[in-house]
């Protein structure tokens, strides 16, 4: 990655310097929540409390290294990257993180019109797969020679 800057906006540096300040589980997931100022803490660690008590090496192996490189590098607005995440988290049905997506967000200085076409583009992005793959799994099943033997009851 060589000619790309690998130092975080000046808007995330004491975001990246509270992740990566943080060495527990929990703290981890709680430094998380200084992306959106006044964001509940409770509702962030209540969501992976398993993990955090059972196997906090998770936290750090599945999110928070992730993240924090990401922060880190900024290579990507922190708009843009919580609007992009928004529309994978509903792309896969990920109702639960979509409150701190886009509390992150709206912190980031998106609007509800913006999150609004995000949802729009991640449900036109499934849609039109679901179409696409149905629309070819129906052909081969009109193709096929087990279903074309079924006859009509009378």
């Amino acid at each position: 990655m060589k000619g790309i800057a690998k130092m975080a906006r000046p808007d995330e540096i004491e975001v990246a310097k509270q992740m990566k300040a943080a060495k527990t589980a929990e703290e981890m997931v709680r430094s998380w929540t200084a992306q959106a100022p006044g964001r509940d803490k409770k509702e962030a660690t209540d969501s992976l409390r398993l993990y955090m008590d059972k196997k906090p090496e998770m936290i750090a192996t599945f999110a928070h290294n992730q993240l924090t490189q990401v922060s880190e590098r900024g290579i990507l607005d922190r708009k843009t990257r919580y609007l992009i995440t928004i529309g994978i988290y509903m792309a896969l049905r990920h109702w639960h993180g979509l409150l701190p997506q886009c509390s992150n967000a709206k912190a980031a200085g998106a609007t509800n019109e913006e999150i609004m076409e995000v949802a729009f583009l991640a449900n036109y992005g499934v849609s039109k797969t679901m179409l696409i793959e149905g629309g070819e799994a129906l052909a081969n099943v009109f193709e096929d020679p087990a279903y074309q033997q079924i006859k009509k009851r009378e």
